[in-house]
């Protein structure tokens, strides 16, 4: 995946608790294939997978490092949905505890964050 990563931000200090966090995401992700496996046997679902999910997540922290995310987390890191294509795609917010610096991992450019 080839992530636009915003990290020179105003701090974003309010309204965290609006986003889902990546780990309800990833528990959500992965209640549904699970229900898909013991009702039909299989995965049917064509939407994203968990472990895709956790794939992209993981891009994603390394994406923010290279541009200075330090690897901690005031408040938990929260998914920020774009529509791409025909789906939604997973984006990623991350409010680091050091100097509360914030970062925006995204699958489309966001040119209202650029510098």
């Amino acid at each position: 995946m080839s992530w636009y990563v915003y990290s020179e931000l105003v701090p974003i200090d309010f309204n965290w608790e609006l986003l889902p966090t990546v780990e309800s995401v990833a528990v959500t992700l992965a209640k549904i294939e699970a229900e898909n496996l013991v009702r039909y046997g299989e995965d049917s679902s064509p939407g994203l997978s968990y472990s895709e999910f956790i794939d992209l997540w993981e891009s994603a922290k390394i994406a923010a490092a290279e541009v200075g995310w330090e690897g901690d987390f005031r408040h938990p890191p929260c998914v920020l949905w774009q529509p791409v294509d025909d789906a939604l795609r997973p984006g990623f917010v991350i409010k680091q505890d050091n100097n509360g610096d914030t970062f925006v991992v995204s699958p489309v450019p966001l040119p209202h964050l650029e510098d």
